[in-house]
């Protein structure tokens, strides 16, 4: 993806002090939006201004690449369960296909943004997962870009009502909404 970066943060960028933060916008049935800067900032990076709260419970995300051709690519934000509203919202809503941001933006000296952050990642979630010991809990939210569903065929589901509109008798689906494990259907 080509990046135009505005020239207060190109000359930001050529300095020796640089102070990098994210802005992370989870578009849950609530929008949450965080960032790891040790202080709450606000932004009108999506035309509106918004606050974006200081959150600890960032652990980071992973690396992904960029590409020059139509691929799929992901990654995965990792969130400390230890405050329960991640851990609730993941276990009791439909957070599947929400959308997900992420800007970068370098602060200056006064601790104000240099315009304009721009935008590192953008995409749905695709899965999510959330793992406990003794001493932590993580919720992780697996992300793709829009280009994941470049190949799903449309029309077509995995669920009782549909599979009886083209076979009357086939019941196989009856319990495809009570399954937990993900199957795979054709090629991987």
């Amino acid at each position: 993806m080509t990046r135009s970066l505005t020239t207060a943060l190109k000359n930001e960028l050529a300095t020796n002090d640089i102070r990098p933060f994210h802005l992370i916008t989870l578009g849950f049935g609530t929008p949450i939006n965080i960032t790891d800067c040790s202080f709450p900032l606000t932004s009108s990076i999506s035309g509106s201004s918004v606050t974006y709260s200081t959150s600890d419970f960032i652990l980071g995300f992973s690396n992904f690449s960029e590409q020059a051709d139509v691929t799929k690519s992901s990654l995965t934000i990792s969130l400390s369960g230890a405050d329960q509203t991640f851990i609730s919202v993941v276990l009791n809503e439909n957070i599947v296909n929400d959308a997900v941001t992420i800007f970068r933006g370098l602060l200056a000296d006064d601790n104000s943004i240099i315009a304009d952050p721009f935008l590192l990642y953008s995409g749905n979630i695709e899965t999510f997962s959330v793992s406990e010991s003794e001493k932590d809990s993580v919720v992780n939210l697996g992300v793709v870009s829009h280009w994941a569903d470049f190949d799903k065929k449309n029309g077509r589901k995995t669920n009782n009502t549909s599979q009886q509109r083209f076979f009357s008798t086939d019941v196989g689906m009856d319990f495809s909404s009570e399954t937990v494990q993900d199957i795979k259907w054709g090629r991987e």
